[in-house]
């Protein structure tokens, strides 16, 4: 018993004894007094006497000057006469409640401390719930809540110890290729401007990844402030599809969406940085020949606009669906790729960071798609 139970014990114990005896010795006076009352007989004389003898007994022992009041003498003649079996029952009782009431507040209180103490040298796989569960009151939802908040450091850290894992590995490899080139010029001068070539390519990718690597960062850790404007969905899109065929003459990208104008509350930069992501893939994975399939649907209902991105390659296995929008996480199919798996990482944080959500499928009998959910703005939606 720690000394919270004690402290709720001994004040609650005091609380409820002075209690049971005043309010007992209040019902006895009260009781007292209703009887003298219906008792008055020519006998009350020599008893108001007989009291005024022991009065003046009484007042001899007080200092001078003191008076007493009728009823000051019968509450302290009803309190020396408290019947000796209410005073124990009253002390049990109050015994018993007292301790039932301190340990119920006490206890859940020494199993968080043990359990935080325990998180605090590292174990935040500890579940306090199951133990204070029972209470069903304000003490089990805090065990809950601690267990949730343990669940949460504990995947944190673990997906930042991923993080750091995947960053030195990518690193690692781009840093090794410009050793290389450093060493082919060393002992060919004459391979100077490749290796030069070399080295500018690797350093560009290394900053390329790390710029978004920090993005992400800030995206999770809600460093980054939106500037959150009103968007021409329908034109964002266009720009996107334009920019891609641009790059890769040889893109098939059909891009279908309905007449009508739909906006959406969101930072265009970022926005633009997201969806591309998504179509960009769909093009490097798609077979050569393949046909990327983008549509662009409003639901009335839900109050969201919805982009399907699909294309015709092989997709991904059924356990990556999920993976694959972490950080340096990619399909099986994907792995002969030059990529880092960056950028579903980066399209999820941007897309949730607008009120979305993004998920991917894989299409029967052949295909893949991804959706992004993104919330319209009250003029769209209206």
């Amino acid at each position: 018993m720690g000394r919270l139970f004690w402290k709720l014990f001994a004040a609650l114990f005091l609380a409820l004894i002075s209690t049971v005896i005043t309010v007992g010795n209040i019902v006895q006076w009260e009781l007292h007094q209703k009887h003298a009352h219906m008792q008055q007989t020519p006998s009350q004389t020599s008893s108001l006497s007989a009291s005024s003898r022991s009065t003046t007994s009484l007042n001899s022992q007080k200092p001078p000057g003191y008076v007493h009041s009728p009823s000051e003498l019968n509450y302290v003649e009803l309190l020396l006469n408290f019947p000796f079996w209410a005073l124990m029952f009253c002390l049990v009782t109050s015994t018993i409640f007292a301790g039932i009431l301190a340990w119920s507040i006490s206890h859940p209180i020494k199993l968080l401390l043990e359990h935080l103490k325990t998180a605090a040298d590292g174990n935040l796989l500890v579940r306090v719930s199951p133990k204070i569960t029972v209470s069903h009151d304000e003490f089990a939802e805090l065990g809950a809540a601690f267990d949730l908040m343990a669940l949460r450091l504990n995947s944190m850290i673990k997906s930042q110890s991923n993080m750091l894992h995947h960053v030195s590995h990518e690193l690692r490899s781009p840093l090794a290729r410009i050793q290389m080139a450093v060493g082919l010029v060393m002992q060919n001068p004459k391979k100077m401007q490749s290796s030069l070539q070399r080295v500018e390519l690797e350093a560009v990718r290394m900053e390329k990844m790390i710029a978004e690597l920090l993005e992400i960062f800030r995206l999770e850790s809600g460093m980054q402030k939106l500037q959150k404007t009103d968007l021409d969905l329908k034109s964002l899109l266009s720009s996107i599809v334009g920019d891609v065929q641009f790059e890769k003459q040889d893109a098939r990208i059909r891009l279908d969406m309905p007449d009508n104008l739909i906006l959406i509350y969101g930072q265009l930069e970022l926005l633009q940085r997201a969806i591309e992501n998504v179509v960009r893939n769909a093009v490097k994975y798609g077979p050569v020949l393949g046909v990327v399939a983008i549509e662009l649907q409003r639901s009335e209902r839900t109050g969201e606009v919805i982009i399907e991105v699909q294309d015709q390659g092989s997709g991904v296995e059924q356990q990556e669906l999920e993976q694959i929008f972490k950080p340096f996480i990619r399909g099986r199919s994907a792995s002969q790729i030059d990529g880092h798996g960056i950028g579903l990482a980066m399209t999820k944080h941007i897309i949730e960071a607008h009120g979305g959500y993004v998920k991917a499928s894989n299409l029967s009998p052949i295909g893949f798609m991804v959706r992004i959910h993104l919330p319209l703005t009250t003029s769209s939606a209206g």
